[in-house]
């Protein structure tokens, strides 16, 4: 399959439903929900969307019956970048290739716009109705996830290398979520306990090599391919895989996750092709 030509259509479908559930830019406060839509319409890659409504396409349900939970994770997901853009966090003046939100719409409107967005996405999945896939986001982005790997990620920078802290951030502030994706996925698809078991082990070595290709990223890349600024982290002093393990080790690690994220889905009977092709994509992005 082109997984190229595949991510887009989902990228312009998702797309398509997020602009149809956010509330109109007009609407009264007016600058807060135009901060929201200029937040979440800005170009995303829509990768956890899409790793979504492949699983549950893999287990053969439709794309639009997996809409909705692919909507919350993104807009969750879009909550957590504005915040990590704050002066009193990552202190980011460009995310996608234009302003942050607290550089357009002040630092104020920029912390209520990302608190909207996260009530928002469980908004989506309360009208939903299946409360699984409240828990499942619920238990990603809370204290014991995404939460608790933004409040190491801040306390780890200008500290020494540490292997199990690293790994910590790593999966909590990233893998999680991406896990969470594809489990909300699965779950729609009416996966069993087994493949529900698999998918989850996917999920979570994609999501720690999709963190160690940001870190290589952005020691290796420019603002411009990136659409935020490179060379960030080294300036923030912030704790990555490179720093930790040096740049050769951070590259295999990100082939060895990836490949056992792929074999973690051969003893399973559903259609991974586009998960496979995925995973292979997220290795070798460039941005």
């Amino acid at each position: 399959m082109n997984i190229s030509d595949y991510l887009k259509q989902n990228q312009i479908r998702v797309d398509a439903a997020l602009e149809d559930c956010l509330p109109d830019a007009n609407t009264r406060p007016a600058i807060l929900h135009e901060a929201m839509r200029y937040c979440v319409l800005n170009g995303g890659k829509r990768i956890r969307p899409s790793l979504c409504l492949a699983t549950a396409e893999a287990l053969g349900a439709d794309q639009q019956t997996a809409m909705a939970p692919a909507m919350a994770v993104e807009l969750f997901h879009c909550s957590t970048l504005i915040h990590d853009d704050l002066p009193c966090m990552d202190d980011d003046d460009l995310r996608r290739g234009i302003p942050t939100c607290h550089i357009k719409f002040g630092e104020a409107n920029a912390v209520l716009t990302g608190d909207a967005l996260m009530i928002h996405a469980f908004q989506i999945l309360a009208e939903y109705k299946n409360c699984r896939l409240s828990a499942e986001l619920a238990k990603a982005a809370g204290s014991l996830g995404v939460i608790a790997g933004q409040v190491e990620d801040l306390a780890a920078e200008g500290q020494e290398p540490d292997a199990d802290l690293i790994e910590f951030i790593h999966m909590n502030k990233t893998a999680i979520l991406i896990r969470a994706a594809i489990r909300m996925g699965a779950i729609v698809g009416g996966a069993d306990n087994t493949a529900l078991e698999h998918l989850s082990v996917f999920g979570e070595k994609i999501g720690l090599a999709f963190q160690i290709e940001d870190d290589i990223l952005d020691e290796t890349s420019t603002d411009e391919i990136l659409g935020k600024p490179a060379g960030s982290d080294l300036e923030r002093n912030k704790l990555t895989y490179p720093a930790v393990h040096g740049m050769a080790a951070a590259k295999a690690k990100v082939r060895e996750l990836t490949q056992q994220a792929i074999e973690s889905l051969e003893t399973l009977s559903i259609h991974t092709q586009s998960l496979r092709c995925m995973a292979e994509y997220l290795m070798n992005r460039k941005f």
